[in-house]
């Protein structure tokens, strides 16, 4: 079963290849797909496409753990579900069944500075159509479906001030993981040092000056993605008017 393409794990992704620009093509059709059927259905309608999605992200991962276990690719310094894209995507179902807004706002901020990164510049090494791409691709862009969708369809607003709060609990969150990082010899939320493929914290100097870099700009990013909620709650009280 193995030599089936699908189970390979050595096809070669090429960021902004033409595969790239179709996933992202396909992504943005299904997002606006997803707001303007939003627009139509009530809250609970809703509410179960946006848990319908969270079991797909869970269901995504079991069966991507599941198959590297299977073919002894499993790697304790690279597969725990401890990156936050994964992180999320396995507390999906927690997350967003019956969302509270507190938790909320963190993820939409965690996932519309990082997770809508790793989307544009992808730290992905395999292709089309091996599991590991689907499994990238679905987690990444699904958690940006997510919270667009309960942001815009279900008017789940984050606050201003969810942007310290969710500040403060990534460097926790940061902190918890490095005695794990030091333990495996692994490199989880890339602390230890950064990725072997071309990213953004190429432009942020050696470790660990590109921690520091990268602390300030997720405080910038936050306040972007920030933006994107004014707009919707503009929009919504227009309507109203």
């Amino acid at each position: 079963m193995s030599d089936l393409v699908f189970f390979k794990d050595d096809i070669p992704f090429d960021a902004f290849g033409q595969t790239h620009l179709i996933t992202l093509l396909i992504s943005l059709s299904l997002l606006i797909a997803l707001l303007l059927v939003g627009r139509r259905l009530g809250r609970e309608q809703n509410l179960i496409i946006g848990r319908f999605i969270a079991l797909i992200l869970i269901l995504t991962m079991a069966i991507y753990i599941a198959l590297n276990i299977g073919f002894s690719r499993f790697d304790l310094t690279e597969d725990l579900p401890l990156y936050p894209c994964n992180l999320f995507a396995i507390l999906a179902p927690w997350l967003f069944w019956n969302p509270n807004r507190k938790l909320f706002e963190i993820a939409y901020f965690v996932i519309m500075a990082g997770t809508l990164q790793a989307v544009i510049t992808p730290d992905l090494y395999v292709g089309f159509p091996t599991y590991g791409f689907f499994k990238y691709w679905i987690i990444h862009v699904g958690l940006v479906l997510l919270v667009i969708h309960y942001m815009v369809n279900l008017q789940l607003y984050p606050t201003f001030r969810g942007i310290f709060t969710t500040f403060v609990w990534l460097n926790i969150y940061a902190l918890a993981i490095m005695p794990i990082n030091l333990l495996l010899d692994a490199n989880y939320f890339y602390l230890m040092e950064k990725p072997a493929g071309a990213s953004i914290l190429d432009f942020f100097g050696p470790w660990p000056l590109y921690i520091l870099v990268t602390e300030l700009l997720a405080m910038g990013l936050f306040a972007i993605t920030y933006m994107p909620v004014l707009v919707v709650k503009r929009l919504k009280n227009h309507r109203q008017i």
